[in-house]
């Protein structure tokens, strides 16, 4: 019984090494090799077909990029919203806010006599109260400043400290007002966005697209 049972299962083997190696062909009794010339025949338009290494798809389709545009005053940021709104879908760009903080300086001046100017710093020595001498500012020249600020309430603490000393004729200047900016942010533009971002430049108020800086 188990010298049957092994010449069956050899005899089966040996079937199936023939028939997987093609010898039973004459036959007609053999495996699909995968390579039936009848195959070409099913082919549609073959010419058509381009096969193309990876780095030509690469250059062919740039990932998508983040760029933004600005900075955009209140005054002109609907402008530059209506251009994006008309060509892109609602929610592919996106608008960025910042505060802008000013500058003052607490400062004496100016002077329209420099030997006046000069009795004020040789007081101001004495007392041992720091200050320079106005420079590169033609507006506020000759003059002696106390310090500068980028918040209204220090500069205005430090003229009260001043005031305290006996200092004259010092005051708080604005130089540069606090203002709020609008950035107007691609987050991932593709390829076809931006071959039109130079076309949208002009009608936004000629603000160029650049590479986002950090969030």
């Amino acid at each position: 019984m188990l010298k049957g049972l092994i010449a069956a299962l050899l005899a089966a083997n040996l079937g199936f090494l023939a028939w997987s190696q093609g010898w039973l062909a004459p036959l007609g009794l053999a495996p699909h090799s995968g390579r039936e010339p009848q195959r070409l025949a099913h082919q549609v338009h073959p010419e058509d077909l381009q096969v193309l290494p990876p780095q030509t798809l690469a250059r062919r389709t740039p990932p998508p990029v983040c760029v933004e545009s600005g900075p955009y005053s209140p005054a002109e940021l609907q402008r530059a919203e209506n251009v994006l709104r008309n060509a892109l879908a609602e929610g592919s760009w996106q608008r960025i806010t910042r505060e802008r903080p000013g500058q003052w300086m607490v400062y004496m001046g100016p002077y329209t006599r420099l030997d006046l100017m000069q009795r004020r710093m040789d007081d101001l020595r004495k007392q041992r109260i720091a200050f320079e001498e106005v420079r590169n500012m033609p507006d506020w020249e000759p003059g002696v400043l106390f310090g500068r600020y980028g918040v209204e309430a220090d500069a205005r603490a430090h003229l009260t400290r001043l005031q305290a000393l006996k200092v004259k004729y010092a005051r708080v200047v604005r130089l540069v007002p606090p203002t709020t900016v609008h950035t107007l942010r691609l987050p991932r533009a593709e390829a076809a966005v931006q071959v039109q971002l130079p076309q949208w430049r002009e009608a936004m108020g000629g603000k160029a697209w650049t590479p986002c800086s950090s969030p």
